[in-house]
């Protein structure tokens, strides 16, 4: 008679680490690996993602909000020194007014900015 125990944590161990629905996930997704970074960076009023981008321009840059997540996507620029391209995610969290976005790119630089949703004061009885 077998240990249950033994049973369940020999199944978690030796299941595939991958499964068929991972790899269904990746063979729909388009995203490339970036190349470049995304720094996120807040205030008490906004939620800000910066990109540095040098030398890019700015018809190559895509920034969507799809749901809870700013994807930023730049076609690849092939320089001498390096290249610069791919897609980034970034998630937005749930204080994050994802209704109100502006993106400026300026001097090679991409600002994404979000404004936070105001708190709401509960009053003390």
């Amino acid at each position: 008679m077998s240990d249950p125990m033994k049973m369940i944590n020999d199944f978690f161990q030796q299941r595939p680490k991958r499964t068929l629905l991972d790899s269904i996930d990746q063979a729909f997704k388009k995203t490339t690996a970036a190349s470049f970074t995304a720094e996120i960076a807040e205030d008490d009023l906004n939620f800000m993602i910066n990109a540095e981008l040098p030398g890019v321009p700015k018809n190559d840059i895509s920034v969507e909000l799809r749901g809870n997540q700013v994807v930023i996507t730049v076609k690849e620029q092939k320089h001498p020194i390096r290249k610069i391209g791919g897609t980034r995610i970034v998630q937005i969290p749930d204080y994050v007014n994802n209704k109100k976005m502006k993106a400026v790119y300026r001097n090679g630089m991409l600002e994404i900015r979000l404004e936070k949703k105001k708190p709401t004061r509960i009053e003390i009885e």
